[in-house]
């Protein structure tokens, strides 16, 4: 079980990451607007605070700068672009990608030794909208990734800054217990059309376990 939770942990970092380190994608065509730029150079300041409970992540307080490459790579027939993260000393890279109005990031984690294809967003469901996308979890029950639209359109008052556009989407981590799933990580994110993640907060069994939130940004 211990096992369990901390491969849970690990997939957790890959989507905690995907918002922080800012969702960089290529709108298709026919797209009206992006909720994320990709222009080369662009950069996104988060300033990232965790909070301990139990034996599961350390109180921590640090900052990261997001900027984008004008890397790409194509992953299951999709283009993926490339976001490097700066925190602290430590310097990672993900990828992100956008086809018919869904969000994707693709990441590997050692730790899970998993390579994820997660969409994280559908920008045309309609509020209360959900999709789902299984999961193997390593030593676990059978487990998913559930999202939900909570809200469109709506204003956010971020670090003192009102950010318009908004849409207020929650990804819930579920593993089957009981024969039912059942949620065990909550992410609650705010995206803004044409800058991309403005907050992130993430909750483990009903507690507030991480926040990102964006101090400021530079659009190429």
């Amino acid at each position: 079980m211990k096992k369990y939770i901390l491969t849970l942990v690990a997939i957790t970092t890959i989507l905690f990451s995907a918002c922080k380190k800012d969702n960089s994608n290529q709108p298709g065509d026919d797209a009206t607007g992006t909720y994320q730029p990709v222009t080369t150079g662009s950069t996104w300041s988060y300033r990232n605070e965790t909070f301990a409970i139990g034996d599961i992540g350390d109180a921590e307080l640090d900052t990261t700068v997001n900027t984008m490459t004008a890397a790409t790579k194509v992953y299951n027939g999709k283009t993926f672009h490339k976001l490097t993260s700066v925190t602290g000393i430590e310097t990672e890279s993900t990828y992100f990608g956008f086809t018919n109005h869904i969000y994707y990031n693709h990441s590997f984690n050692a730790e899970a030794d998993a390579e994820l294809e997660l969409p994280y967003l559908n920008e045309e469901t309609s509020v209360n909208g959900t999709w789902t996308t299984p999961l193997t979890v390593s030593e676990g029950p059978e487990s998913q990734l559930k999202g939900t639209i909570v809200e469109k359109n709506i204003s956010k008052t971020i670090l003192g800054k009102t950010y318009n556009n908004v849409i207020h989407s929650k990804l819930e981590l579920q593993s089957k217990i009981g024969g039912v799933f059942t949620t065990v990580f909550t992410f609650d994110f705010y995206v803004a059309k044409n800058i991309g993640v403005v907050a992130i907060y993430t909750s483990y069994d009903g507690n507030q376990l991480s926040k990102s939130e964006l101090f400021s940004h530079n659009i190429k």
